[in-house]
């Protein structure tokens, strides 16, 4: 396992740099100019020539590149164009309220879509399968902010019973605090959560399916074996294996995935930060938004690949003889 994990690793540096390359490239080649932020566009040639020159606008290509690149090995990505501000500091203080908003909707929308799913997919066709897979069908395909702004005018609103939107309330602290910012973020959690939900119970659904007439499935029945024991020892455990995958690859979009809950609700996180920042043309910003939805991608794929060999003693035996 150990060398398995060095491999990838080791896999993962060219990676990072084509990350690094492909967010350069894609920063640099949008519309719009930087240096139209000073003075909105007003300022004149001269002074939009040495703006351009401060920020080393004015150099070719592939040296404004390995500039950016060294920099961003030692961490040194520079301050915010529109705010003037650190953009490390600030993409880390945005992304402390995306992971409290984003993390527990993925464990909880895991959990119960995946034990959902494991049910009507053992029973085709029961009552379970009957009356909730087409509601599940219907919310997957519901667009995230058609969904948002709904339950935003009616419960917020028409009836008055959460904030219409921020984080906090302002101006408490402690217990108090706690309490006021969970009050704001059940609205933005129960969207993602509903929706989530729904896209883990067709995935758990359809693996179950596939695998519930395979042979060791009829012999683990044929042994005596309850059905608990077989969902738990033999379904499940082959199941989770693209289960897990799925998961762990919405862990690594959490950064940026719920953009637009967070701009529906005023959610000050990662998804409002990229939002500005495209509007604004803040280029610094979104380098370091894209990049770091890039390395948290590739470090959950990672994190997959490694639980699933956990569970799957087959994917170990095939990588001891690779």
């Amino acid at each position: 396992m150990a060398q398995y994990i060095r491999r990838r690793l080791l896999t993962a540096i060219p990676v990072f740099f084509g990350i690094t390359l492909i967010v350069f490239l894609l920063t640099d080649l949008a519309p719009g100019d930087p240096t139209d932020l000073l003075g909105e566009g007003a300022a004149g040639a001269a002074e939009q020539a040495a703006l351009a020159s401060a920020l080393g606008l004015d150099k070719p290509l592939p040296v404004q590149y390995i500039t950016y690149l060294n920099k961003t090995l030692h961490l040194d990505f520079g301050n915010s164009y529109r705010t003037k501000l650190p953009v490390l500091e600030t993409v880390l203080f945005r992304m402390r309220w995306t992971l409290l908003l984003t993390i527990p909707a993925i464990v909880l929308s895991a959990l119960l879509g995946g034990a959902l799913g494991l049910r009507a997919g053992w029973k085709k066709g029961g009552l379970l399968d009957t009356i909730v897979s087409p509601i599940m069908l219907f919310l997957n395909t519901i667009p995230t902010n058609c969904l948002a702004i709904l339950v935003l005018l009616i419960f917020a609103f028409q009836m008055g019973l959460f904030p219409i939107s921020g984080i906090t309330s302002g101006g408490l602290t402690g217990l108090a605090k706690a309490i006021d910012i969970l009050w704001h973020m059940t609205l933005p959690l129960m969207i993602l959560v509903i929706l989530r939900t729904a896209s883990y119970y067709m995935l758990m659904k359809s693996t179950v399916q596939t695998i519930r007439d395979e042979e060791y499935i009829t012999v683990a029945r044929g042994k005596g074996f309850s059905q608990g024991q077989v969902l738990r020892r033999h379904v499940l455990k082959n199941a989770l294996c693209p289960y897990l995958t799925s998961v762990c690859m919405q862990f690594g979009h959490i950064l940026g995935g719920s953009m637009l809950v967070e701009v529906v609700f005023s959610w000050k996180g990662m998804g409002t930060l990229i939002y500005d920042a495209v509007n604004t043309k803040d280029f610094p910003i979104l380098q370091t938004c894209f990049l770091f939805i890039g390395i948290c991608v590739v470090a959950f794929n990672l994190l997959a690949d490694v639980l699933n060999m956990l569970i799957d003693p087959r994917l170990r035996e095939e990588d001891r003889h690779a």
